[in-house]
């Protein structure tokens, strides 16, 4: 009697226990580096849902990326400054070009709905960067001492891609 007793009870705590086991939570496959070469997007893995969720993650850690690198209280220099916003917007970055390679390439109406929501949205976040006038007054003191520097070609490539001319002060 004791015995069956306890394989009843054992029965039924393995049936709790599975019922109550919690689904782990699925990582989006935008929001985390690829493991595969030259860390192509996981298409394997991606759906039609990933993209808007990864490009509201990605503007938002840009954001915060920007506003840290206009808030630093150290002197402005093109580490802490240029490199960092070249380095900026990972997750915004991989989102972008999986999606805008996908909706161009073979678009539905799921993929047509994103993008009319995240058009808008994506524009506003490129002027909250450009029009920052704390950002734009790092920059524009790196640019005015850029003589200075001499012949980096590290910095010469980024001053092609961030000038001192694609920013703009915010008029009050």
């Amino acid at each position: 009697m004791l015995r069956s007793t306890l394989l009843r009870s054992a029965a039924l705590l393995c049936c709790l226990a599975g019922a109550t086991t919690v689904q782990a939570a699925r990582v989006n496959p935008l929001t985390v580096p690829s493991t595969l070469p030259f860390q192509a997007p996981r298409f394997d893995q991606i759906t039609d849902a990933d993209y808007q969720p990864a490009l509201e993650q990605g503007m938002a850690e840009q954001i915060a990326e920007m506003k840290a690198i206009a808030n630093n209280p150290a002197a402005p220099t093109f580490a802490n400054t240029i490199e960092a916003m070249e380095r900026s917007g990972r997750t915004l970055d991989r989102a972008s070009q999986a999606f805008f390679g996908v909706s161009q390439a073979n678009t539905n109406d799921v993929l047509d709905k994103v993008r009319s929501i995240e058009a808008p949205k994506l524009a506003q976040h490129s002027d909250a960067i450009y029009l920052d006038p704390k950002l734009f007054a790092r920059v524009q003191a790196l640019y005015a001492k850029r003589s200075r520097w001499g012949s980096m070609p590290s910095s010469a490539r980024c001053w092609k891609s961030i000038t001192a001319t694609s920013f703009t002060p915010a008029r009050s």
